[in-house]
C-alpha cells in the first residue's frame, strides 16, 4: 500500500466494515468524513479525536496538538485537553525528547488546554519519533456539528488558505532545496511562519454559534480530499470553482517550484463550512479576523471542480501531495 492516509475504499473494507456498535450514548460513530466521536452526557456531549503525526521533521509536537484539537473544533466543540502517546526509537537523545515535549506543552498553552496524561515508550518498532494526541472537548447537545449534515444548496466556505500546513512543512524541511531553486529567503521564512495559523478552533466555535450545517477541517488529501470526505459523509455532491480557492503567496511559489498540486496538499489550519447563509457566515468570520471565501455549492450529486479549461469530476479522494513528494524525494 502507498504511504499516507489509507484510501477510502480500503478504509471501508478493512476497518469500518469490521466495527460493531452497541452503545446508544455514542451519537457520532466512525465513518468517512467524521474524524471525532460524539458521546451523549445529557445536556452536554463529549467530543474525542485521535491523530498521529508522521512524515514531519520539525514541529511535530505542535502539529499533533493542533491537528487533534482541530478535529474537535470541526464538531463545534471547545477542546479541554489532550492525552499524548510518544514513541521513540532507541537512538533518540534526551535532548530530542525534551524538545518534542516542550513543543507539545507550548502548543497546549497557546490553545489554553491541558495535557491530561498519556504514554511514553522507547521502542525499536519505530524508526523515528512518533507523536499521537487524543483530544477531548465538550459542547451542548444542541450545538455540535458534523460533516454528515451538509445540504444541497449550501454554499461552501473555506477559511484562510488551501495547503497551509503542507506549505509550512515543505518550507521547513526542504528550505535548502528551495533556496537552491532560487526562492527568496523572505518567502521561505514567511511560509515557515504559517504554523501560526494552524488552529481552526475560532472558526469551529463560531460556525457552531451560527448553526452552519456541516464543518470539516482540511487535512490529508488537501482541500479536494477533505471536501470529498465531507460529501461522502453527507451523501451529497459539490461544484467548486478552482479560481475562487484562496492560496497564500508562499504556497503558490513553493508548490510551483516543487511541482505540487496545492489543492491536494495537506492543509490543517483551514476549515470547510457549509451553510445556506454563506455571505452572512463569511461576514461574521472576516469581522473576527478570519479570512473566509465562498468557493462553490453543495449539490445533490456529482463532485465537480470547474477550472479555467474544463470541468473535472472527482471520483475519489486524491493522494496527499506531501506523501507523494516525500516518496519521490
Amino acid at each position: 500500500m502507498k504511504a499516507g492516509k489509507i484510501d477510502i475504499n480500503n478504509l471501508k473494507e478493512l476497518i469500518l466494515s469490521k466495527i460493531s456498535a452497541t452503545n446508544d450514548e455514542v451519537l457520532v460513530r466512525p465513518g468517512i468524513g467524521e474524524d471525532s466521536t460524539v458521546i451523549d452526557f445529557g445536556e452536554f456531549v463529549a467530543v474525542m479525536s485521535t491523530d498521529p503525526i508522521t512524515g514531519v521533521q520539525e514541529g511535530m509536537g505542535s502539529l499533533a496538538v493542533n491537528v487533534a484539537c482541530n478535529d474537535i473544533a470541526a464538531n463545534g466543540a471547545q477542546p479541554i485537553g489532550i492525552q499524548q502517546v510518544l514513541l521513540f526509537p532507541p537512538s533518540t537523545s534526551k535532548e530530542e525528547i525534551t524538545a518534542i515535549v516542550k513543543d507539545i506543552n507550548q502548543a497546549a498553552q497557546d490553545l489554553e488546554i491541558d495535557i491530561l496524561g498519556g504514554h511514553t515508550e522507547i521502542t525499536d518498532i519505530v524508526q523515528q519519533p512518533l507523536v499521537s494526541c487524543t483530544a477531548i472537548g465538550k459542547t451542548t447537545k444542541d450545538k455540535f456539528v458534523t460533516s454528515a449534515d451538509a445540504q444541497p444548496g449550501d454554499q461552501i466556505i473555506i477559511t484562510k488558505w488551501a495547503g497551509l500546513e503542507g506549505t509550512a512543512i515543505l518550507a521547513t524541511d526542504f528550505a535548502e532545496r528551495l533556496l537552491e531553486l532560487g526562492l527568496e529567503t523572505e518567502i521561505i521564512e514567511e511560509a515557515q511562519h504559517l504554523t501560526e495559523y494552524l488552529s481552526v478552533i475560532p472558526e469551529g466555535l463560531l460556525g457552531a454559534e451560527l448553526k452552519v450545517n456541516a464543518m470539516h477541517d482540511i487535512t490529508e488529501g488537501g482541500l479536494y480530499g477533505s471536501l470529498f470526505e465531507l460529501a461522502e459523509a453527507a451523501g451529497v455532491g459539490f461544484t467548486i470553482k478552482e479560481s475562487a480557492i484562496p492560496l497564500h503567496r508562499t504556497t503558490e511559489n513553493i508548490t510551483e517550484l516543487l511541482n505540487i498540486n496545492p489543492y491536494h496538499l495537506i492543509g490543517s489550519g483551514a476549515m470547510i463550512l457549509t451553510t445556506a447563509e454563506g455571505e452572512k457566515v463569511v461576514d461574521k468570520l472576516t469581522s473576527t479576523g478570519i479570512n473566509a471565501t465562498i468557493i462553490g455549492e453543495i449539490t445533490a450529486q456529482g463532485r465537480v471542480v470547474v477550472t479555467e479549461q474544463k470541468e473535472i469530476e472527482l471520483n475519489q479522494a486524491p493522494q496527499d501531495e506531501l506523501w507523494r513528494f516525500l516518496a519521490e524525494n
